[in-house]
């Protein structure tokens, strides 16, 4: 599910290309290897929503003999890293390239959507426990945890300040890091103050 409309997601990083989907929106393409997952954000400034759109995944996992199963959370934070809100998308079964077609909707107000971040967790279900493993996550936003993840969230906004343009996404694949990567925070927010 995805807002209507034409995404802007081609965004400057050099190892990507542009390309059409088959919706009609440009969107990158993903890098091959690498587990990414296609994440499509736009800001309401009238009703003080972000929507988050999940589409698929990629590469998520190596053995196409076993291919997991995975869903993927996806969780508000303020400027101190509290919890705001909390989504899941539905497990998909047995694949390595899912598509979650997930649409959310998290509340930001105008004077706190850019101190607010938007942690996207990818996570796989395996063995007979159906034990849950955090393959990897991005987070978007104010504690951005990659240049390009930070330049999503201003593409976001610069569209919200556009009248005619608030309807669009940025759709941009997203390459996802180990859970035991330290996102890398604003200097004026001491450490301290940051709840695990």
């Amino acid at each position: 599910m995805h807002s209507n409309g034409i995404s802007r997601g081609h965004n400057g990083d050099s190892r990507r290309s542009s390309m059409v989907d088959a919706t009609g929106r440009f969107c990158s393409q993903p890098t091959t290897g690498s587990p990414e997952i296609l994440v499509g954000l736009c800001y309401d400034d009238k009703h003080e929503v972000v929507s988050v759109c999940i589409e698929k995944a990629s590469s998520l996992g190596s053995d196409n003999a076993h291919p997991p199963d995975s869903f993927i959370r996806i969780i508000g934070l303020d400027e101190f890293s509290t919890e705001l809100s909390r989504h899941k998308t539905d497990t998909v079964k047995h694949s390595t390239q899912p598509v979650y077609s997930h649409h959310c909707t998290m509340r930001f107000s105008k004077d706190k959507v850019e101190s607010s971040t938007v942690r996207v967790e990818v996570w796989t279900v395996t063995g007979i426990l159906r034990r849950k493993v955090q393959i990897g996550s991005i987070s978007i936003g104010f504690a951005s945890s990659t240049p390009d993840a930070n330049e999503h969230w201003q593409q976001m906004m610069q569209i919200s300040s556009m009248t005619t343009n608030q309807d669009r996404c940025v759709d941009i694949w997203k390459t996802v890091r180990g859970p035991k990567f330290l996102i890398t925070l604003p200097q004026q927010i001491p450490r301290r103050l940051l709840k695990n």
